[in-house]
């Protein structure tokens, strides 16, 4: 049985705690409520496990800035299993599903541009024919989602406030924390400088790149900024919208090194200017940098702006977290908290939908009972590597662009000439970007996690198969995301028929009985193991991707066991022991961390061997010379 929880609360003086939370029947405290938070704490009511969620802004306060802009296809999957995909994509601001996912890399956006070359990605619905032609488990069930982070967050909020689950308080300012046994304390300081302090069993900090809650637990990151500096502008041009004369796109990418972004396919976008070095964003005036921006290399292009709605500066970062537990295995961290990557590649808060959906499944399984410490464990060993990889590859992304600005420099003169020499220049870039290929299509690191190195993994020792970045390789190898697929009606995933919990898959043939999952299912029922028992009768064509006839798939979709049939009583009291996190699996190391790789990647950030400038921006640049007098 869950433990009772507090009612909803809205915000300041509406249920908040006293000076004194002695509540420490407390499951879970979440200290932010971003997406990562949020989605935690709904991940957590779905299990009927209660929650509080503090947020330092007040109740209906959420982000202006723009942030994320795809939600990608593992995301998509996660929010279909909590029930939320199809109401995220139907929400006013959400991109339609016919708009394209194409990035396009020109010299300027104005009437005289020239097009250098593109990244064509199909709309929803085009990916949606892919995935139902396809079947064969390399596609995602759900495709990916255009939507600004604005959109998300405020959508998510007002489903976080209805729900009876989360007791939710804004307007308090995470202070400070102590463990004590196994309990936490944390301390908070409201809007009128009165002290509260919250007990509970787990606390997890979602409190964003910043994270007070890491530096209070007194977890150091690994990495660091890249010397790159960026100034954002979004904006509203009706004008901007009827004029695009290379058709809509996504993202636009500027030979000058700016790069605009269609938030909504309406006539909102994000524009993105990078910053010299010594250059103030506080010196420019909003407007003139969009019109230098969109101008590119012709110069600034003044379309009417209807209005600037948020600006910033800011600066990418590559960098994860040491851990993602305390030693104490009370305090966790989960999205930025955790790990901080540039926007290339689509890694960020898409990997922070990613851990809070998997942390969430452990907190309640362990607040049910029946899940062990280990299994909280788990979550930075399973996680944490799979993170350093999509680092690794956002890395590269950005190696392609600078690699790209180096082309431009080299052809300055000839790239928006009429000439054939102009037409070979920019028939060579766009080879340059047809080998690079769309960033957001990584198939591997997108939906190819393999959690095999696992202590809470059963494993059957299969050879691995190989990875590739690019694509994904349908497999239920233990530790693999199990592959979707239709069913043979054309219609149903086999992810809908996933329980809340855990699932066990059986398929048989027509004439088969239905009886060789018996064992593992006693020992569920004995140890109060939830999960939903599934027979698929004929479904040839899925078994033959899942490859064997039974398989255990945890709540994260993610395989914890597979066979081809139930193993004896003591064996499946050791498999259910073992994936529930009670027990350490028989023979189990921990693996060592490709740390060190990482941090060398990261000290190559297209620094200059002659400037303390990144290459990118050396101030000679004809680039820099360029933009800078516009």
């Amino acid at each position: 049985m869950a433990p009772e929880h507090s009612s909803s609360g809205s915000g300041p003086g509406q249920n908040a705690a006293t000076d004194t939370d002695t509540d420490t029947s407390l499951p879970v405290l979440i200290v932010g409520a971003g997406p990562v938070g949020m989605l935690l704490a709904y991940t957590l009511s779905r299990l009927n496990i209660p929650s509080m969620l503090i947020e330092q802004s007040p109740a209906h306060s959420t982000t202006q800035y723009p942030k994320m802009d795809l939600t990608n296809s593992r995301s998509m999957e996660l929010l279909r299993i909590l029930g939320l995909a199809d109401r995220y994509r139907a929400l006013d601001g959400a991109v339609s599903a016919g708009e394209k996912f194409d990035s396009i890399f020109v010299t300027s956006l104005a009437p005289a541009g020239k097009m250098v070359g593109s990244w064509r990605v199909g709309s929803v619905e085009d990916q949606r024919g892919d995935i139902g032609r396809v079947n064969d488990g390399s596609q995602p069930v759900e495709p990916g989602q255009r939507c600004s982070q604005i959109v998300f967050e405020r959508w998510m909020r007002k489903v976080i406030l209805q729900s009876d689950m989360v007791r939710f308080q804004g307007g308090w300012k995470f202070v400070g924390l102590v463990e004590e046994g196994d309990r936490v304390k944390a301390r908070f300081v409201d809007l009128q400088g009165r002290e509260h302090v919250v007990t509970a069993r787990h606390l997890v900090g979602c409190d964003g790149g910043r994270s007070a809650v890491r530096k209070e637990a007194k977890i150091r990151m690994v990495g660091g900024q890249v010397p790159v500096r960026l100034y954002l502008i979004h904006f509203r041009s009706k004008q901007l919208a009827a004029a695009l004369h290379f058709g809509r796109f996504w993202h636009a990418f500027l030979a000058t090194g700016g790069f605009v972004i269609d938030q909504d396919g309406k006539d909102t976008f994000t524009a993105h200017y990078p910053l010299s070095e010594g250059e103030s964003s506080n010196t420019l005036d909003p407007r003139e940098v969009i019109h230098r921006v969109l101008g590119g290399y012709n110069g600034s292009w003044r379309i009417t702006i209807d209005e600037v709605l948020v600006h910033s500066e800011w600066q990418p970062n590559f960098s994860i977290a040491e851990k993602y537990c305390t030693d104490g295995g009370r305090v966790f961290l989960a999205g930025d908290a955790a790990h901080r990557s540039p926007p290339h590649g689509g890694y960020g808060l898409n990997s922070g939908i990613v851990d809070a959906t998997d942390l969430g499944w452990r907190l309640a399984a362990v607040t049910k009972g029946y899940g062990g410490e280990l299994l909280l464990k788990a979550y930075g060993i399973e996680r944490r590597p799979m993170m350093m990889r999509a680092l690794r590859r956002s890395h590269r992304h950005l190696m392609e662009h600078v690699g790209l600005a180096e082309l431009y420099r080299k052809d300055w003169a000839m790239l928006d000439s009429g000439s054939e020499e102009g037409k070979e220049v920019r028939r060579s870039l766009k080879n340059y970007l047809d080998a690079s290929g769309p960033e957001t299509l990584d198939r591997g690191i997108e939906l190819d996690l393999r959690y095999e190195h696992s202590p809470c993994i059963w494993p059957d020792w299969s050879p691995s198969r190989d990875w590739d970045v690019k694509r994904y390789c349908p497999s239920t190898r233990p530790g693999s995301r199990a592959p979707h697929v239709f069913m043979r009606d054309g219609v149903t995933s086999i992810y809908d028929l996933f329980g809340p919990e855990w699932t066990l898959v059986q398929f048989v043939a027509d004439y088969e009985e239905a009886g060789k999952a018996r064992t593992l299912l006693d020992v569920a029922e004995r140890l109060e193991f939830p999960v939903k028992y599934v027979v698929l009768r004929n479904e040839e064509h899925a078994r033959k991707i899942w490859e064997r006839n039974l398989v255990l798939v945890r709540p994260d979709t993610h395989v914890a066991w597979r066979g081809s049939e139930s193993p004896e009583l003591s064996e499946a009291e050791q498999v259910l022991a073992v994936v529930s996190g009670r027990m350490m699996r028989p023979g189990y190391t921990e693996p060592s961390t490709d740390e060190e790789q990482f941090v060398e990647v990261v000290a190559a950030l297209a620094v200059s061997e002659q400037t303390d400038q990144p290459a990118i921006l050396r101030e000679e640049d004809p680039l820099r010379s360029r933009q800078s007098k516009l």
